[in-house]
């Protein structure tokens, strides 16, 4: 599909933003409360995000994921991408988790994986990300925009049990315990 149908797609569907129609209790408390935060209960390093002078979209992302790693206890953490490195430190002021950047060597071990922008992926990575941690998260950037980070989207939605699409950003959870689902949303 073409990237404006999508964005068209993503604009007339996006009506979980405020939880309507999620039947999850633990997507309802995510969406609310994690990926929206409309209690203003998490805090941020802004002293760092001055220094790395982040721009409003990487700092969107950036507290999006810190606030992700947080909520779920993430212990052993992957960023791959750019921007991995200031994510990296960004992420160890706000979380004692262990955090690689990107080494696709350490996949298997993560039970919370960032894939950003400008890493090529080639497959037998994406097969690696998947055989390892059976409960985890994977948040993937630009994924209607480019070849590869679009691909493998597509290719791991429909493995997934829940896909969380923010048309600029996806989340993907693989965790069974979790009652199926996907949404749409606007960050």
């Amino acid at each position: 599909m073409s990237y404006l149908k999508e964005r068209i797609k993503h604009a007339i569907r996006f009506r979980h933003k405020r939880g309507y129609g999620v039947h999850s209790p633990f997507m309802f408390h995510l969406i609310l409360d994690v990926i929206r935060d409309k209690e203003k209960q998490f805090t941020y390093p802004e002293i760092l995000e001055q220094e790395n002078s982040l721009n409003p979209r990487e700092k969107k992302i950036f507290r999006l994921l810190s606030r992700l790693v947080r909520y779920l206890n993430v212990r052993k953490m992957v960023c791959l991408g750019r921007n991995a490195e200031k994510l990296c430190r960004y992420l160890q002021q706000v979380s004692d988790a262990e955090i690689w950047v990107n080494r696709l060597d350490t996949i298997t071990d993560a039970d919370f994986i960032y894939v950003g922008r400008d890493f090529p992926l080639e497959g037998s990575a994406f097969a690696a990300i998947l055989q390892a941690n059976p409960q985890r998260c994977i948040v993937v950037a630009d994924i209607h925009k480019k070849g590869v980070h679009a691909r493998l989207w597509h290719q791991w939605v429909e493995k997934a049990t829940v896909s969380v699409d923010m048309m600029w950003y996806g989340i993907l959870f693989f965790d069974e315990r979790i009652q199926v689902g996907r949404y749409n949303l606007i960050i």
